[in-house]
């Protein structure tokens, strides 16, 4: 694995000479998995064909995609070459298969994937000035942040509108997806071409930042055959080690704030060595993502000297990233073996980074001298001496790729020969016309607040179109959480009638959503907090911690505060969330709907063999285990007909499908229910009758004969497995579609017909 670093300036690019040692340049880090070359074990150096991974698209991009374009000619070059040379030799009536003539070279792949880690300006500025995406030679995957009601596209376009940028985001000319993502700790995903002898592991972790921002780890791992005769040479190269080990690592966290300011001047290990951090403290959490790293670019922005909070108007609390100080600790309790400071201040020239490195260096070398000896007897493993450096523009850092990957290593690798492996599930390409979002339009928020003054949250919340509550007392809360079972709760700490933990034990009593439900507590100032005339401070704050861990409450927040970041953890908890699951949205006409679904006169009707005829042929040819005639009501969907669940007539209507459906203008296809955001965590996906793919055509009709019509309800189709729909099996559902239309109308008819009578 080759790291070269195009930027590490945080902010805002400079180009002043008293900075140019240290760079200029905004985040951006290129990391080239090992290439084919000698089968790709890199042996001796290999080359650089490996899959290319960036990290954030700040002003460095633009150097960086210059030398990608120069590396495409150049191959270009030695592939016409090369086949001039072929082309010669078979001309001379030399035999294409004979041993003198060369294959005809393979074409190379040109592209990579890139990561976000969010989108503040000094982390995507570069990308409409990155060459490589305007070219259709090349294939990209950009991975960010799953968005809030925007798709990380409709984000990154932003800075690319009309108004600021002459060419917009979706006239680039490469091929181009888009993958939105959450915390993945431990499953990830896996980057890497076919065929490559490594492929690189990615798993992310939200960052404490002003807004959604992810931290990533990347992992190479390559599988060597026993049998191959190049591993003994390989253990000959690697001075007879053992290289059946885990693989080399790189962690990537910029623009992240310490959870708990209190540690911004330090004392991380003595906390964590002592127990008095828990162990599932948000810090905590934070060092063991990148434990054990080879490589940690982490952001350093700040001394603490210029973030804490006595530095009155010029203190940078709460800006969203972290002091020398902060990371040193973490780095050092996490065993990191390289940890490289980053996203330098904009302020910071040469000299002072200098100063800032030898600093750090010697933060690092007490902590070795005070606990380095004491680390393994507190189960934090053998200690690796860290070596600290300061991140310069330029710098190209190679870690062994030459580690066998044992089968226990890869439980979640898709592939022996490593293929790539992404989910889909959130992805769309650069000429899609469906974007895949976290939709949280009215998720309800419920404040309790007695001291926090609740306006200015209230109108950050709103703007994003949660659904806000406010009340004082106790009693008020816990009988708004029974009765709305709202998603995320924020208490202050002293309530009228309670204390905010008392409030909490209740909620988590509340069944399966209450165990679940995110909640937040904003700490009393210490003059009223629990238990402080009667305990020590230290005794008082391991008492908390410690009533927090039991009731599992997602934040603590400390001290002074801003609505944005509430807003952003809020965001965090939410997306962090197992759910999976999203009600449909009423029709804008649902009156109306309703009413054409009750003048048909076939709700709760007995069973007609029409319909049953209908469902069952559909069964027949789509080949589907399900097939059902089904009519969405106020709170439920009934079946008038269905094949492949005797028994069943109606289920709740948000548990249905075709509630989503009948929101369509054609036919809604889920190819794979288990990979949509929509209905992952579906009860009926979830559980029986385990729905996989589904496909529903809207189903019309009128209040009376010729007047406007009103999706009622959807025949659909339903199997066990992953499947789609052929064009030609889309117009013939479409087909059935209109016989239970007719069907409907036909028995409507009848009943009216009837009345009159």
């Amino acid at each position: 694995m080759k790291v070269q670093i195009w930027g590490c300036r945080g902010s805002i690019p400079r180009t002043n000479p008293e900075m140019a040692r240290f760079g200029g340049n905004t985040p951006c880090i290129e990391v080239v998995a090992s290439g084919s070359q000698n089968h790709g074990y890199g042996c001796d150096g290999g080359d650089d064909d490996g899959h290319r991974i960036i990290c954030d698209m700040g002003s460095g991009a633009f150097d960086l995609g210059q030398k990608i374009m120069v590396e495409m000619f150049q191959k270009k070059k030695r592939l016409a070459d090369m086949e001039k040379e072929r082309a010669e030799k078979e001309g001379d009536g030399a035999s294409s298969m004979s041993a003198g003539s060369p294959a005809k070279p393979q074409q190379p792949k040109y592209g990579g994937s890139i990561l976000i880690t969010h989108t503040h300006w000094d982390h995507i500025q570069g990308l409409p000035f990155f060459a490589p995406l305007y070219l259709p030679q090349f294939d990209w995957t950009i991975h960010g942040p799953r968005g809030i009601a925007k798709s990380l596209q409709e984000t990154l376009s932003g800075q690319m509108q009309h108004d600021y940028f002459p060419i917009r985001l979706g006239d680039m000319g490469s091929r181009t997806k888009y993958h939105g993502l959450c915390e993945d700790l431990r499953k990830g995903f896996w980057l890497g071409d076919e065929g490559a002898p490594t492929s690189i592991k990615v798993t992310s972790k939200y960052l404490n930042h002003s807004v959604l921002t992810l931290g990533y780890k990347l992992e190479e791992f390559a599988r060597i055959p026993d049998s191959d005769t190049l591993l003994s040479n390989c253990k000959k190269i690697s001075h007879g080690k053992n290289v059946s080990n885990r693989g080399v690592s790189v962690a990537y966290i910029t623009d992240h704030e310490p959870f708990d300011h209190s540690l911004a001047k330090g004392g991380f290990v003595d906390s964590a060595i002592n127990a008095k951090l828990p162990r599932l403290s948000a810090d905590h959490s934070h060092a063991e993502f990148f434990r054990d790293v080879d490589i940690l670019f982490h952001d350093a922005q700040y001394l603490y000297s210029e973030y804490s909070p006595e530095s009155g108007a010029m203190s940078k609390e709460f800006w969203g990233h972290s002091t020398v100080e902060y990371v040193v600790e973490v780095a050092f309790y996490a065993n990191v073996k390289k940890l490289l400071l980053f996203h330098h201040d904009p302020h910071r020239n040469d000299d002072q980074m200098d100063d800032l490195i030898i600093y750090a260096k010697k933060k690092a070398a007490e902590l070795e001298k005070q606990f380095g000896n004491h680390m393994a007897s507190f189960g934090i493993g053998t200690r690796v001496p860290m070596e600290v450096i300061g991140s310069k523009e330029g710098d190209v850092y190679e870690l062994d790729p030459f580690i066998v990957m044992e089968d226990d290593d890869i439980d979640h690798h898709p592939h022996p020969h490593l293929k790539r492996r992404s989910s889909e599930a959130d992805s769309v390409s650069s000429a899609g016309s469906s974007i895949m979002t976290t939709n949280f339009d009215n998720q309800i928020i419920l404040l309790g607040f007695c001291k926090t003054d609740p306006d200015p949250i209230c109108d950050v919340l709103i703007s994003k179109t949660f659904d806000v509550t406010v009340v004082q007392e106790s009693s008020d809360v816990l009988q708004f959480a029974k009765s709305k079972q709202p998603s995320v709760i924020i208490l202050d700490e002293i309530l009228i009638g309670s204390i905010a933990f008392e409030v909490c034990e209740e909620i988590r009593n509340m069944g399966a959503w209450g165990e679940y439900v995110n909640l937040f507590i904003i700490a009393a100032p210490k003059s009223e907090a629990i238990d402080s005339q009667d305990e020590s401070s230290a005794s008082t704050e391991t008492k908390v911690h410690l009533i927090l861990d039991i009731l599992n409450v997602g934040e603590y927040i400390q001290g002074a505060f801003t609505p944005s970041y509430l807003l952003t953890r809020i965001q965090v908890s939410l997306l962090r969330m197992p759910l999976r699951w999203r009600r449909a949205p009423l029709s804008s006409r649902e009156s109306q709907r309703l009413l054409a679904l009750q003048n048909t006169g076939i709700l709760d009707s007995v069973p007609e063999e029409r319909f049953d005829r209908i469902t069952r042929l559909c069964s027949a040819m789509f080949n589907a285990p399900i097939s059902a005639v089904s009519l969405v009501d106020n709170d439920r969907q009934w079946f008038k007909s269905i094949v492949g669940l005797p028994g069943v007539t109606e289920t709740p209507r948000d548990h249905a499908f075709c509630a989503h459906a009948i929101l369509q203008d054609d036919i809604m296809v889920v190819p794979d229910a288990t990979q949509d955001e929509r209905f992952a965590d579906n009860p009926l996906v979830d559980g029986a009758p385990n729905i996989r793919f589904y496909a529903g055509c809207p189903i019309r009709v009128s209040s009376n004969n010729g007047e406007e019509k009103f999706p009622i309800g959807t025949l659909c189709i339903i199997d066990y497995k992953p499947r789609d729909l052929s064009d030609e099996e889309l117009r013939a559902l479409k087909d059935f579609g209109a016989m239970v239309e007719r069907e409907i109308t036909s028995v409507r008819d009848e009943i009216h017909a009837l009345k009159k009578e």
